[in-house]
């Protein structure tokens, strides 16, 4: 039995060849295709948050500094519609400093005051966060609070937690960076929560949701140094947790914090 032979130029192959070439294309597809379908599976979400970059927007509300800075805004005159937005500095910063000098603006304690700011959103699912782009020229009007107790939110206890998330910045996870999680983002979460922006702690659920936590100490102090070598990296933390609006606060020991291997 000869063994077909086929030369390129010819117009058509001999059958067994063509077979052969048509079996192993058909495999080569079919392979590609699980390995496609299975690296798309397996890849990590990438969040998918907003940063209206280049674009300023004007809110008006009243500024709280504890447990974090934050503007809180409402949406009705009785103040039963409202949201807390967390303010942060441009760049890797917290916004304590940008609000002090807002301070000497206005002669007086920010939070006796109602304040219009603008800056820069940035948001994903539900939660909002406001950069002082110009930082403390971000405040563009001021006057007297005449109703403080339509600005007020209850902050309710929510009981005890022992869970496990990631530690990031929320200025790059909800928005400004993509992925912003994970040990290839961080060195520039570390540089964040550094400079003083507050940490949050970041669950998944089973039903691939996220619950969403401010890190405070157990007194409610700031703890920025203290996570540093814990963000970006899985880690268990337990802790009170108080609601805030959208927001839960988790007042953690930071000694107790325990990394996931």
């Amino acid at each position: 039995m000869k063994d077909e032979f086929y030369v390129g130029y010819l117009p058509k192959a001999p059958k067994k060849i063509a077979r052969f070439v048509i079996a192993f294309v058909v495999l080569i597809f079919i392979v590609m295709g699980a390995v496609s379908f299975f690296m798309s599976s397996s890849h990590k979400h990438i969040n998918n948050g907003t940063y209206e970059f280049g674009e300023l927007t004007e809110m008006t509300g009243v500024i709280k500094m504890e447990p974090v800075p934050h503007i809180r805004i409402i949406a009705d005159e009785e103040g039963k519609v409202g949201k807390n937005i967390m303010l942060i500095d441009f760049g890797k910063f917290g916004a304590r400093s940008s609000i002090e000098k807002m301070q000497e603006t206005v002669g007086g304690n920010i939070s006796d005051y109602e304040v219009t700011l603008r800056g820069t959103l940035i948001y994903q699912d539900g939660f909002t966060l406001l950069e002082l782009t110009e930082k403390e020229k971000s405040l563009q009007n001021h006057r007297t609070l005449e109703n403080a107790n339509k600005y007020e939110v209850i902050r309710a206890s929510a009981g005890s937690i022992s869970l496990t998330g990631e530690i990031v910045d929320p200025k790059c996870y909800f928005g400004s960076m993509k992925p912003a999680q994970n040990k290839p983002h961080k060195s520039c979460a570390s540089l964040c929560i550094a400079g003083g922006i507050p940490p949050v702690y970041v669950v998944q659920t089973k039903e691939k949701l996220a619950n969403y936590y401010i890190i405070k100490g157990t007194n409610g102090e700031d703890i920025n140094q203290e996570v540093l070598e814990f963000v970006a990296e899985g880690a268990n933390l337990q802790g009170k947790v108080e609601q805030l609006g959208e927001w839960k606060i988790l007042y953690v020991d930071p000694s107790k914090i325990k990394r996931l291997n």
